[in-house]
């Protein structure tokens, strides 16, 4: 557990808590997030705090934080903890879909608003809950571009390959979301498979990729999963026109892949080379240079002090949960989510907007981005497109 910036005994301080993972699979991301809310309460103090209403004081915020080790089981303790015993004021959900999903179960059960900052599944807005709010573009959109980007730069590309892993709501939600809009378009899907869990050897799956010869391949499983099979894959050079990996736009797959890395595609919520005219809170830049410095506790022992987007997401679910506050003058939870439900507005991190009664982030989209020359090249939408679409294996 750990508290930044202010003496959490003190009654004007404005506890802000998260259930994050320090240890288990979602570490790093866990550490980057950790560390992007501490950045965006960092900002909040340094202008003078937060203001509730017109006229009012400026009141200090405070991060409290405890390792849910990457289990649902232990988010769902932590997130307890945070609302019975710190009574923290916003209360922010962790990095994955499930364990977003475990701690979203105890804050409906509390009445308390969940900023949801690292949960993409659209399942936890099928409940019928009322006090999640999302930031993130649902999993069923992240490829939405990927096929009308393919059928733009190839035309003669019309087969597409599904892989994922069995388990989990987020790789459902995302290759359902492609295998739906290649109908639309006219792709046929010539193989959907699954792999256990458990798999670490993909050339059973690679073999099924080959004789199904596809156009596009869309792979999506854990972080683990993703980097082992792009590996195996780079090693197998199929002559594929696209290899779209959901984890390729991270800084652990360029890391396992080196130079491999080179046409793998993949989905991003943020880029910071991509920037937009901003309405609320601090400029890209400024962002960027706040989440760049390296003496953040939560991500010294991670291995990686480089921007990621999971810092990111988090900042910017602060500065969503700031204005909800400012706006409503109030950390009364009803006014809160009251406020996020009629909220329009565009930060560093795109467009804010979310449907009234599930919470679902409606405003934004996110980019494709290929490795190209060592670098992360934006190929969609086309009016954020920093470069066209490479095909480098195609045969």
């Amino acid at each position: 557990m750990g508290i930044q910036g202010f003496n959490a005994g003190e009654s004007r301080t404005v506890k802000a808590g998260i259930s994050v993972s320090l240890t288990g699979q979602f570490q790093v991301q866990g550490r980057q997030a950790l560390a992007g809310l501490q950045a965006w309460a960092e900002y909040v103090n340094q202008r003078g705090g937060l203001r509730l209403g017109c006229g009012m004081a400026t009141r200090p915020v405070s991060v409290v934080h405890y390792d849910d080790a990457s289990r649902a089981s232990t988010a769902k303790q932590a997130t307890t903890r945070l609302i019975l015993d710190d009574r923290v004021a916003l209360l922010f959900g962790p990095y994955s879909a499930f364990l977003t999903d475990a701690a979203t179960q105890v804050a409906e059960e509390h009445g308390q608003v969940l900023w949801n900052q690292g949960g993409a599944s659209e399942q936890v807005y099928q409940h019928g809950y009322h006090w999640v709010v999302g930031v993130l573009t649902p999993a069923t959109e992240y490829l939405t571009g990927l096929l009308p980007l393919v059928r733009e730069a190839t035309p003669e590309a019309t087969t597409l390959a599904v892989v994922r892993v069995s388990a989990g709501e987020f790789p459902q939600a995302v290759s359902d979301g492609v295998t739906q809009l290649a109908g639309v378009l006219g792709f046929r899907t010539a193989l959907q498979l699954e792999y256990p869990p458990a798999t670490t050897d993909f050339s059973g799956v690679l073999d099924a990729v080959a004789q199904a010869r596809p156009d596009v391949l869309v792979a999506v499983g854990r972080i683990h999963h993703d980097l082992a099979l792009a590996q195996q894959l780079a090693a197998r050079r199929l002559p594929l026109t696209v290899a779209a990996v959901v984890a390729a736009p991270i800084r652990q797959f360029r890391d396992a892949l080196g130079a491999e890395a080179e046409g793998f595609l993949g989905p991003s919520q943020w880029e910071e080379s991509v920037s937009c005219p901003v309405d609320y809170g601090p400029a890209p830049q400024e962002v960027l240079a706040r989440l760049s410095r390296a003496n953040h506790p939560s991500i010294e022992h991670a291995g990686d002090h480089a921007v990621d987007y999971p810092m990111a997401q988090a900042f910017a679910a602060g500065l969503v949960a700031q204005r909800c506050a400012e706006d409503s003058g109030s950390l009364e939870q009803a006014a809160l989510r009251h406020a996020a439900s009629g909220l329009e507005m565009t930060t560093f991190y795109g467009r804010f907007k979310i449907d009234p009664e599930t919470g679902r982030q409606a405003g934004r989209s996110v980019t494709l981005v290929q490795w190209q020359r060592g670098r992360k090249v934006v190929v969609w939408p086309p009016e954020q497109r920093q470069g066209s679409l490479q095909c480098p294996w195609r045969g």
